[in-house]
């Protein structure tokens, strides 16, 4: 079981893996401030530990990835029904500014380059060094879960897509034409 390291920030809990806590620089010496490295992993985990913290009626998903010269994060936040999350609430003003000041910087398309944003500080001060080049917060499920195969399939049945309106059947074959699993599919029949 691999070691795990606890910090508080914005009031919230929250545990991170023990390599997080840098103590020593690059070539081994001692920091005389220690600080937390939150890169593209991190982002998604603090975001659910946050949701669970302040939100638990809501529900969350994230993942990240690695890119040519960068990496993203992406957090997903929708209402426990799986309808979209009103991006004029107040959960959601509060989820998105929590999650956005993760990133560790942004594009300025203008010189066409990327500019570094400043570390945010825990509770007690320690410095927390953002690592996540690009961040996205969505105020609805991922492609491809229960909420949205909820949504895709109301949608068909309503004619919302080219083909018009479809019975729930074929709606179902369509669905399945995106690779959705069936568990997923199942999962979101017994909820429409």
């Amino acid at each position: 079981m691999k070691k795990k390291m606890k910090f508080v920030w914005c009031g919230v809990n929250f545990e991170l893996p023990a390599e997080c806590l840098r103590t020593t620089d690059y070539w081994g010496k001692t920091l005389d401030n220690p600080y937390i490295s939150i890169g593209r992993k991190e982002c998604p985990a603090i975001a659910k530990q946050f949701m669970k913290a302040k939100y638990p009626h809501l529900l969350v998903w994230g993942s990240s990835e690695t890119f040519a010269n960068g990496n993203s994060a992406s957090v997903y936040v929708c209402n426990a029904d799986g309808s979209d999350l009103d991006m004029g609430s107040k959960e959601w003003n509060e989820i998105n500014s929590f999650v956005r000041q993760m990133c560790g910087g942004r594009y300025d398309g203008w010189s066409e380059s990327y500019e570094y944003g400043e570390p945010g500080k825990s509770d007690n001060g320690t410095k927390l060094d953002f690592g996540t080049k690009y961040l996205s917060v969505n105020n609805k499920a991922p492609f491809g879960t229960w909420p949205d195969v909820i949504r895709m399939l109301k949608g068909m049945m309503a004619g919302e897509y080219v083909w018009g309106p479809l019975s729930l059947d074929k709606a179902i074959e369509k669905v399945r034409d995106y690779k959705v699993t069936e568990p997923t599919i199942k999962k979101a029949l017994e909820l429409i």
